[in-house]
């Protein structure tokens, strides 16, 4: 799969329903790590934002540790991982239903 513009990265945030996660692998030249991008499952109680934005190694990694980025609107979490070349991944199923 090719390159994913800004504006594709919106619509598809937009579309996550609580706790879905879109996954994505930046290019070599920032890493190749991988980034994940939730729709924080928490949202909305009281100081939780509705997106959260994870990096890291792998996608265990990246989801172990404190988001990188949280925001309300796609537009802020979507201009950082455009800027990095990447590519969506498979999307994944929610955490709920992987242990069904």
């Amino acid at each position: 799969m090719g390159q994913i513009t800004k504006k594709e990265i919106i619509g598809k945030m937009e579309q996550l329903e609580r706790g879905e996660r879109l996954r994505f692998v930046l290019s070599p030249t920032f890493g190749g790590r991988i980034v994940v991008v939730e729709h924080n499952p928490r949202y909305p109680e009281k100081g939780q934002k509705k997106y959260l934005m994870h990096w890291g190694k792998d996608e265990e990694q990246a989801i172990r540790d404190k988001p990188l980025l949280t925001a309300d609107k796609a537009k802020k979490v979507a201009e950082w991982v455009a800027d990095r070349s990447p590519q969506l991944l498979e999307e994944t199923v929610p955490p709920h239903e992987k242990a069904a």
